[in-house]
Parts: C-alpha cells; structure tokens; sequence
C-alpha cells in the first residue's frame, strides 16, 4: 500500500491580454478566462509524484498580443522561482511558425496554446530541498 502525503500549493498565473487557460492539479481542475491576476489554491494527496499542468488555450495564430505567464507557484507557503523553472513548456506553434522547439524547459511564459507541466515527487518538502540545491539528504 502507498503512503499517501498531503500536498497544498498554489499557483499565480498573469495574463497578456485575455487568455483562456486550464490549470490541474491531481484531481482538481478548472478553467477560466484571465482578465487579471489570479492565485489557484488546492489541497491533495499523493504518493510518489504528482503533476502540475497549465494550458493556454484558444488562442488564434494570428493573436500576437495574448500569453499567460506563470508568476508563481508555492508548497506550503514557500515560493522559489526555481520550482517554475523545474517545469516544461509544450507550445502548439501555428503552422507558418518556422522554428518549432518541441518543448522549452524553465519557461513560465506560454506565448503560444500549449502546456506548462511540472512534475514533482512527494514529500514535497525532499523534493524542495533537492530543487533548492540544499544539499546532503538522509535517505
């Protein structure tokens, strides 16, 4: 049986314009148009890992102006912009785009439709400590 740890985080997302978006997080989702900035707040369990993912969605090719920009994301409270950059953007380029990178690791701005995705492991905390580079861990 797996041991299940309580996971509470929240995410601050930033439009440019007014973007649609979808932000889920294990079994919590929701889906909203951006007219301002916005704080996301959920509480789960996990084992083992769990996901974090952002998409920006219906956003016509020809919309140079819209993006969503991921200001923050927090554990517990605590917020280190290297848990955005530990994310990976997947961007859906139009087709005239010319150079397509299929995904862009430590972006948390999302020009394009397309997901943001952060993959983290459970307890949080171990996790945290090994992104903030805090050294040596007991295993």
């Amino acid at each position: 049986m797996a041991i299940e740890y309580p996971v509470k985080m929240s995410v601050v997302l930033a439009p440019v314009g007014y973007p649609w978006v979808s932000v889920v997080a294990n079994d919590w989702s929701r889906t909203t148009r951006l007219e301002d900035e916005t704080e996301f707040n959920f509480e789960f369990d996990a084992s083992e890992s769990a996901c974090l993912e952002i998409e920006h969605f219906k956003k016509d090719e020809n919309d140079h102006a819209t993006a969503v920009i991921v200001k923050q994301i927090s554990f517990f409270g605590i917020s280190d912009p290297k848990f955005i950059w530990a994310g990976t953007y997947y961007p859906e380029y139009p087709a005239h785009y010319p150079d397509k990178i299929a995904q862009l690791p430590g972006h948390g701005y999302l020009g394009w439709n397309g997901v943001y995705r952060l993959d983290f492991s459970v307890p949080v905390f171990t996790w945290i400590h090994s992104i903030q580079s805090l050294g040596w861990m007991y295993q």
